[in-house]
């Protein structure tokens, strides 16, 4: 019998459904998955469905490959790289992928999001977003790349399309891609001002932040 989740499925929807309502993906576009505690299987958002229309039972079931093993719809076309983030990461819960627009901004031309704020400090271990080249998604060699970037940060930039974050759960995922998004229209618009180079957070501080994420569990791996 192949396992299920109804309380994650209800979770994957309406995160996905915040992430929209806050201007982070369009439509459809994105992707979100769950790792099914406990098991070799995973729940992600099915491809092409808008998600002012899903509902839990849209949710699709693969397994740890990308095969799908139940659902009415098909999985999103980007699974790969969330299956591969599972196996690759065992302490990973949650994926997020979503196409935020100041993340986008900032990485096309070739900036990076410094730690201005505190949140990005701490749900990243003050190590910021990692950075994948552009390339076609959608494959294992897009996946294998991508994790092979993001390598010990908890989220990278895929040039030209968007973001992607990881968590010990779906939620905590995608506060860190809120917390870079926030991060990146706060020193978009410090830029814009054109008044001189935004101050960021001390040294010293991040160090103190990164300490207490670490104490949370914000900003390590388990």
């Amino acid at each position: 019998m192949i396992p299920d989740d109804v309380s994650l499925r209800r979770d994957i929807v309406e995160v996905a459904r915040q992430a929209e309502a806050m201007g982070m993906v369009m439509h459809s576009q994105g992707n979100f998955s769950a790792r099914i505690p406990g098991t070799d299987y995973v729940l992600v958002t099915a491809s092409g469905v808008p998600y002012v229309n899903m509902g839990p039972d849209d949710i699709v079931t693969v397994d740890m490959e990308g095969q799908k093993v139940h659902g009415i719809h098909e999985p999103t076309s980007e699974r790969a790289i969330h299956t591969m983030a599972y196996r690759t990461y065992p302490w990973v819960g949650g994926c997020v992928h979503v196409e935020s627009p100041y993340v986008n901004v900032l990485y096309t031309l070739n900036l990076t999001i410094p730690n201005i704020l505190g949140n990005f400090v701490y749900l990243f271990a003050g190590k910021g977003l990692a950075v994948a080249p552009s390339l076609k998604s959608g494959n294992p060699d897009f996946a294998r790349i991508t994790l092979e970037a993001m390598g010990d940060h908890f989220g990278v930039v895929w040039k030209n399309h968007g973001m992607f974050c990881v968590g010990q759960d779906i939620r905590l995922a995608f506060d860190r891609c809120v917390a870079a998004e926030q991060a990146a229209r706060v020193y978009y618009l410090a830029l814009a001002l054109k008044l001189g180079e935004p101050d960021l957070i001390p040294a010293d501080v991040q160090a103190e932040m990164v300490a207490f994420a670490e104490e949370k569990g914000w900003g390590r791996a388990v």
